[in-house]
């Protein structure tokens, strides 16, 4: 077999590129067109931001619900149209976001000294910090090490060659960040696919280790705090309720989950698509000698990997004392100092849009708390709940984390735990309920995004290969969802976490 780059994706980013510049050029205006068309084409473009501004409008002209402040009305107005925009997409979602803020000015809620600090919180640092220190453990491969230790663990048969790539992707997300795992992940797969003869020769194996690489990052972002940025947004909703959630406390509730979603990931992968090939032995032989032309890790590398083993232990250890945010910020410094990264790197890595985006779903959350506009909401939840004898305890918590899983495969897991994390700690914390159940459940459930292909960024990588049908995600997914729903309703709440005391 001859030897050639196979875990390089530049091939795949230059037909993207091209495909994206061709379709600019195609986009370009026709002069012929009449205003009239043009209008018509500029309403159907924005067609969803008109939606979402026309709903605001209605709502905010409307006269004000009983039970409910004006300054609450004009919050609801402010909910219903992020939950639009997050959900199509009508503006870049850091954008909508920054909208969080102005909008709450312009409409009285907040002033403008007000409403900026509520932007600011230790979850935005976390998110920060974690996407820095991400960006850190890349600079030096220290994934490509770590994977290419996990890949020697695992063997040569294909068994154990999806166990260790589920294992690795859910360990890896759980600490790190999704992108960053599927980053490593992706090209590697594409190298096992290559060498065993091509996606026509093994399109079952094609598809195997592409949903065995998005279903374990997904299975894994709910591990810890810094495995989602949804994870740190629901901890900042609970802090601000009174309840202090330490790094080490969510991974007692959360890890089960990943811990017992491998396995089960693994067996249904591989009775699903059965593989044509059983063994990869001169595969995994190809792949192991590309990935250690890199060599041994570097005095640098083991310096960064140090850093990032110090903040983990102090992240369970302190982080209820000097918050998560501000322990991993103080490991990013540590290694700005000893020069193992600069502030220009970091700048040019770090998804800022990312940032903002959180920073605006906490201050939209302190304004639904604040304007009693969750409370109205959550009212109307538990009224309709009654009428189905769903008062509280485990059945709320069943219908909470069944909702915010439907909806999180039509919108990414974190705005899904901005538009109904408030409402459902508020159903919850009117109905005697554990906000600390309730809420964890949330962030769990937001995690179920195997159906579509525009749940979550995973799923979109691996589709992007071109191995996979949108039909895929729903045929292997759809098990997996109604499993995770059970896992978490029937034996982490019902049995783990009443073990653990927290109903």
């Amino acid at each position: 077999m001859s030897r050639r780059k196979v875990y390089e994706l530049n091939s795949f980013r230059k037909k993207e590129d091209q495909a994206i510049y061709a379709k600019g050029e195609e986009g370009g205006k026709d002069k012929n067109v009449s205003p009239y068309k043009e209008i018509y084409n500029f309403i159907y473009e924005k067609r969803w931001l008109l939606l979402a501004v026309s709903l605001t409008a209605t709502i905010c002209l409307m006269p004000t619900p009983e039970g409910l402040t004006e300054n609450g009305k004009y919050a609801l107005g402010l909910w219903l149209f992020i939950i639009v925009c997050f959900t199509t997409e009508a503006l870049p979602l850091p954008m909508t976001a920054m909208i969080i803020g102005s909008y709450q000015i312009m409409a009285g809620i907040g002033g403008f000294h007000e409403v900026p600090r509520s932007f600011m919180d230790d979850a935005v640092v976390f998110i920060m910090g974690v996407l820095m220190m991400g960006s850190v453990l890349v600079k030096y491969n220290i994934h490509n090490k770590i994977a290419l230790y996990m890949l020697k663990l695992s063997g040569t048969r294909i068994d154990r060659v999806v166990l260790g790539m589920v294992a690795f992707c859910a360990i890896s997300a759980g600490f790190v960040t999704e992108h960053a795992t599927v980053t490593i992940m992706l090209p590697i797969g594409v190298g096992i696919v290559s060498l065993s003869g091509g996606v026509k020769k093994v399109p079952k194996l094609a598809k195997l280790i592409m949903l065995a690489i998005s279903y374990g990052v997904i299975i894994g972002g709910v591990a810890s705090p810094s495995g989602g940025a949804r994870n740190a947004l629901m901890i900042s909703f609970l802090n601000n309720l009174g309840i202090n959630i330490g790094y080490g406390n969510w991974m007692l509730m959360a890890m089960p989950f990943t811990i017992i979603m491998i396995p089960v990931v693994v067996i249904w992968l591989l009775k699903l698509y059965k593989p044509e090939i059983t063994d990869l032995e001169s595969v995994m032989e190809t792949i192991k000698e590309e990935m250690e032309a890199d060599g041994p890790m570097t005095t640098q590398a083991k310096m960064a990997f140090a850093i990032f083993i110090g903040v983990l232990v102090s992240w369970v250890v302190f982080s209820q004392k000097f918050g998560a945010g501000n322990i991993v910020m103080m490991g990013i410094i540590v290694a700005a100092v000893l020069g193992l990264v600069d502030w220009s790197y970091l700048h040019k890595k770090t998804q800022w849009g990312v940032v903002v985006l959180y920073a605006g779903a906490i201050s939209m959350g302190k304004m639904l708390m604040a304007t009693g506009a969750a409370t109205w909401l959550a009212k109307k939840l538990l009224a309709v709940a009654s009428t189905f004898g769903i008062m509280d305890g485990l059945p709320l918590l069943a219908v909470t984390t069944t909702i915010t899983a439907l909806s999180t495969n039509t919108m990414a897991d974190g705005p899904t735990v901005a538009v109904l994390g408030p409402v459902f700690l508020k159903a919850a914390e009117m109905s005697d309920t554990s906000l600390y159940a309730i809420g964890v459940a949330t962030s769990l459930g937001s995690a179920f995004s195997y159906l579509l292909v525009i749940s979550t960024p995973a799923n979109a990588i691996v589709y992007g290969s071109g191995f996979l049908k949108g039909s895929d995600f729903l045929k292997a997914g759809g098990p997996l969802f109604l499993f995770s729903l059970f896992l978490t309703v029937m034996i982490l709440a019902l049995i783990w976490w009443r073990h653990l005391g927290i109903w």
